[in-house]
């Protein structure tokens, strides 16, 4: 079993960063355009969301499966096959994955369209992963 105090307090991170992305919801990509500190604030809050739900979820295979990963999609692939969550899932994953890498290693051509489309359309895919991570440790 992963280390419920890790887990609870990445978890309140986690849920805070989320509610303040929630706040950005209907932004436009003219907005983000003409606002330097809120591209940055969209950016950093998204990493960081991802992070934290990567950490989550690398916490619960290293504990309960002890596998080893060598790339975040490994992760993706190690709960699939443990039935922690769906292909469906494990895709969903691998593309959080993708951007999560974008942002880290590719913010400067970052297609504000993309962006834009997280915040306003996409902030769901955390919640049912946030869902998922309490629902597997009885939180």
């Amino acid at each position: 079993m992963p280390d419920l105090e890790i887990i609870e307090k990445h978890l309140q991170t986690y849920i805070s960063d989320l509610e303040n992305l929630k706040k950005h919801c209907n932004i436009t990509i003219e907005e983000i355009k003409g606002d330097k500190d809120l591209l940055w604030i969209l950016e950093r809050g998204l990493y960081l969301l991802l992070q934290n739900l990567l950490d989550m979820l690398s916490h619960i295979v290293s504990s309960d499966f002890n596998e080893r990963w060598d790339f975040y999609t490994d992760i993706g692939e190690i709960l699939e096959h443990n039935k922690i969550i769906t292909d469906n899932d494990k895709l969903l994953l691998n593309k959080m994955v993708g951007f999560r890498n974008r942002l880290s290693h590719e913010y400067l051509s970052l297609e504000l369209n993309v962006l834009a489309d997280i915040i306003n359309n996409r902030l769901s895919d955390f919640n049912k992963f946030l869902i998922i991570i309490k629902d597997y440790c009885k939180l």
